[in-house]
């Protein structure tokens, strides 16, 4: 299970959460519950790395927003107390505070989130996340599996995508001059990954 015993029955606020000690787990807040997980491994942590890294440089130079890993999180006002961390995520300049990023969580959602598979996530879990980020309004999530070495693409008003080495990721309505190979996320990752369980299934 993804979730810690310690989080079964915590309830908190956004704000609460903001403080909770945690180290060396990945956590977020859904309807008030705690969700913690354990390290992703070095798949997990390259496939994330490389397109953090791509896709920086290609927004950074055009100054279209910021892009980010895992240290950001977003909580979701559409949801009660919902706060998601996305692997890497976007967010176009004009959602960005003009003072500057100050301390805290965005009080909005990423217009793209970019969530990579671990061996403890599961289908419901995944298909959870995405639910958040449609009725929040993110435009396009990708789900990265380094094991498949696919990447899923979730859009708003286009049907459910899965890309495969050999295929081009584009980024949607918000970065449509975007563009990469699927192989360059996986280059460095082993292709002989034992897959524990089939990657989880989402609907659209």
């Amino acid at each position: 299970m993804a979730h810690a015993a310690l989080a079964d029955v915590m309830l908190m606020t956004p704000e609460e959460f903001l403080v909770y000690p945690l180290e060396n787990v990945k956590a977020e807040l859904v309807r008030g519950e705690l969700r913690v997980s354990p390290p992703g491994g070095g798949p997990h942590g390259s496939a994330g790395a490389r397109l953090i890294v791509m896709l920086a440089a290609h927004v950074d130079p055009r100054r279209l927003g910021r892009v980010f890993g895992d240290g950001i999180g977003y909580q979701l006002l559409q949801l009660p107390r919902t706060v998601r961390v996305p692997d890497a995520s976007f967010v176009r300049a004009d959602q960005l505070p003009p003072e500057g990023i100050g301390a805290g969580l965005f009080k909005f959602a990423p217009a793209i989130a970019i969530e990579v598979l671990s061996p403890s996530e599961s289908a419901s879990e995944l298909q959870e996340k995405l639910d958040d980020y449609r009725v929040a309004g993110t435009p396009l999530v990708w789900v990265v599996d380094p094991v498949k070495r696919t990447v899923m693409v979730v859009g708003r008003h286009t049907p459910l995508l899965v890309l495969r080495e050999g295929e081009r990721l584009s980024g949607g309505e918000d970065l449509p001059e975007f563009s990469c190979a699927v192989g360059e996320i996986f280059e460095g990752i082993a292709r002989d990954l034992r897959e524990e369980k089939a990657t989880p299934i989402v609907s659209s």
